[in-house]
């Protein structure tokens, strides 16, 4: 499955992702209402003008030289499902499904955009039968998708635990204990909450990485080139924790085939440096990167014993993206047929000169 790599101004993540487990969600960590964040929460449906607001946002936010991370949807890398400008504490956010958002302390820290005001729902009603039909199949594939990425998961899961068996431990260890050595200097200050971003996401453009993400915020970059994963992963954790307990900002990346046990790429912006786990799945090229082939930590009589179980499963899971894959490309397909009926609903004149008046309010403060 070729990987797909999007460039973007700054940094660019996703913050939810297609997993064995369904649609996972990373949307809580757009803000913290006890810092002092606020967050505007747009809804409205398909096609409607949400990700062109946001993208306006994210402009202005460029005008006016200030940092702005865009988080893209998982399910059309080309929209956007988020803003955020950490240096005003403020998100913008699609707060639909599958990311529901709504208000923990309405009108302290979160405001309610509904576009649904610029939207003729009686010209909707006239399509009702086939809107109702495109979004339960829409949602149908969604589902098939899942099930074949929870078989996907299921073979990614037996080979980590092939590798498990065969991982020399102390070999690793030593080498995770001599990159963090190396990596920390004297401390940054207290330590600081881990963030979480998605990196990598299974897309209907194929397996997505956002390289900009890292070039934006990572000029020293140590890549791991590792087929299963778990000296990797195992790697980027043990930096992980030294980083934050010597005081510095860390952003995780975890896998999306294993989101609560895995973690394939690190970033650590006081540092500039980025650590990244590569793969034929997503291979990542960057220059002047160090490379370290992680098979170095698996006993080669061991991985050898099971070399057929190996390759079988291997291929069972790709194959299993490659379903998946097809299941988003169709689910896309009834999503764009579905925003034609919404996108004609609006008023988009009325919408774009809101625009205007809610931007200038959301920069007010700044």
């Amino acid at each position: 499955m070729p990987m797909q790599e999007i460039v973007n101004e700054g940094a660019t993540f996703f913050l939810g992702a297609n997993t064995p487990q369904g649609f996972y969600s990373l949307f809580n960590e757009l803000y913290d209402p006890r810092a002092g964040w606020r967050l505007y929460i747009i809804k409205g449906g398909p096609g409607t003008g949400k990700s062109s607001l946001m993208k306006r946002v994210a402009a202005e936010a460029d005008r006016r030289g200030l940092y702005c991370e865009r988080i893209r949807c998982s399910s059309d890398p080309r929209s956007l499902d988020g803003v955020i400008i950490p240096s005003l504490k403020l998100s913008v956010a699609d707060g639909t499904a599958p990311h529901v958002l709504e208000p923990k302390y309405p009108g302290v820290s979160e405001v309610i955009v509904d576009l649904g005001a610029f939207r003729d729902d009686g010209r909707l009603r006239r399509h009702a039968e086939e809107i109702i039909r495109l979004t339960d199949e829409n949602k149908e594939k969604h589902a098939q998708c899942t099930r074949f990425l929870n078989a996907a998961g299921c073979a990614a899961t037996d080979l980590v635990k092939i590798a498990a068996d065969a991982l020399e431990l102390e070999k690793l260890e030593r080498f995770a204990s001599h990159l963090c050595e190396h990596a920390f200097g004297v401390g940054a200050g207290e330590a600081q909450p881990v963030q979480r971003r998605f990196l990598s996401a299974l897309t209907p453009e194929g397996i997505v990485l956002f390289g900009g993400a890292a070039a934006a915020l990572c000029e020293r970059r140590i890549v791991l080139n590792d087929e299963i994963g778990l000296p990797a992963s195992m790697i980027v954790e043990a930096l992980a924790v030294c980083a934050a307990e010597n005081g510095y900002r860390v952003i995780k990346c975890p896998c999306p085939l294993a989101p609560e046990t895995k973690t394939e790429h690190l970033l650590l912006p006081e540092l500039s440096l980025g650590i990244f786990t590569a793969n034929r799945r997503h291979p990542i090229r960057f220059e002047n990167a160090r490379t370290v082939q992680c098979s170095r930590f698996l006993s080669k009589n061991e991985m050898g014993m099971h070399r057929n179980r190996l390759r079988f499963t291997s291929r069972a899971r790709d194959e299993m993206l490659a379903e998946a894959l097809k299941r988003l490309q169709e689910a896309k397909a009834l999503h764009d047929e579905l925003e034609k009926y919404y996108i004609d609903a609006m008023n988009f004149t009325a919408l774009n000169k809101y625009g205007e008046k809610l931007i200038a309010e959301i920069f007010e403060a700044e």
